[in-house]
């Protein structure tokens, strides 16, 4: 299960979406795929393009998979199509979130002689092979490029996956805006909180999911790396030891905060980080927090 509150226009950003003038237009699907679940969000806009969008529809889907298997059960796919079709042919901003099990992330160092397209995407393959071994075969690799001199953050979805979605959608008449891992929003989150409270662009940025952590370091603004960690009831204790390993590795980011993009943090969550800070990311959405909180 995944544990973030959507925040449609924040998390999924207009810049983000193939298809933008849906994504200021259009009401919003959000289809959240993990490997227990199908969750189904509908957010209705008001008539105004850029209007805010409200919560009018959730429902979840159980499914029969793992946090161990690298797809999605097959399960899925006869759900997804029962799901959208009365939406057939209907006009939505279509959102698609994956579960963290199913995304590569890779951060690589800059480098100054890789400059063609083609010498790119080579360094790219070359690098996620190295860290993922038989893992990677078909994938669609995806990279945010920062500044000149900056790491470069990389991100690998299946391509068997991808293209299953778009055949599935395109039956429907519906294509896809955005198709991301979880984490992708959760950073988009916390990236708009420091916009807004002008903070620097320091901090760890966690997506937390029942079985795991998927945590990111950011420096001044440039991606340090990205890992993901299993965990069960007690992640708390498990991303406090992890924060605790790297402040003695870098003591540089001992100070860092820590961004929770998910459900309002609880005192207990805040103690058992100290001392690191614990910036708590919260959703508009009241009633989908209530939702995730009895479910939790």
């Amino acid at each position: 299960m995944l544990h973030h509150s959507p925040d449609p226009g924040v998390d999924c950003r207009l810049t983000d979406s193939r298809r933008w003038w849906q994504a200021l237009s259009a009401s919003e699907l959000r289809l959240v795929i993990s490997s227990d679940a199908l969750e189904v969000f509908q957010f209705q806009r008001s008539w105004l393009p850029g209007g805010r969008l409200q919560l009018t529809h959730h429902q979840r889907y159980d499914l029969p998979g793992n946090a161990q298997d690298p797809l999605p059960p097959d399960a899925l796919w006869q759900t997804l199509s029962d799901v959208l079709a009365p939406m057939a042919g209907q006009r939505w901003h279509v959102v698609v979130v994956l579960s963290n099990q199913y995304a590569r992330w890779l951060v690589l160092p800059w480098q100054a002689e890789v400059r063609s397209q083609a010498d790119q995407t080579a360094y790219y393959r070359h690098g996620l092979q190295q860290a993922f071994a038989s893992e990677m075969q078909d994938w669609q690799i995806r990279a945010q490029a920062g500044g000149y001199g900056q790491h470069r953050l990389l991100t690998a979805l299946p391509a068997a996956l991808i293209e299953k979605l778009q055949v599935v959608l395109a039956a429907h008449g519906l294509l896809p805006g955005i198709i991301a891992p979880a984490w992708q929003l959760a950073a988009n989150q916390a990236l708009h909180v420091m916009r807004q409270q002008g903070l620097p662009a320091d901090g760890w940025i966690v997506c937390r999911e029942s079985g795991s952590l998927t945590v990111a370091c950011l420096l001044q603004g440039d991606w340090q790396h990205i890992r993901q960690v299993p965990v069960d009831t007690q992640w708390q204790q498990t991303l406090h030891q992890l924060l605790l390993r790297e402040q003695v590795m870098y003591p540089e980011r001992a100070a860092l905060p820590v961004f929770l993009p998910q459900l309002p943090v609880s005192d207990v969550s805040r103690q058992s980080l100290m001392p690191f800070k614990v910036v708590d990311v919260q959703s508009f959405s009241s009633l989908l927090a209530s939702d995730q909180q009895r479910a939790s």
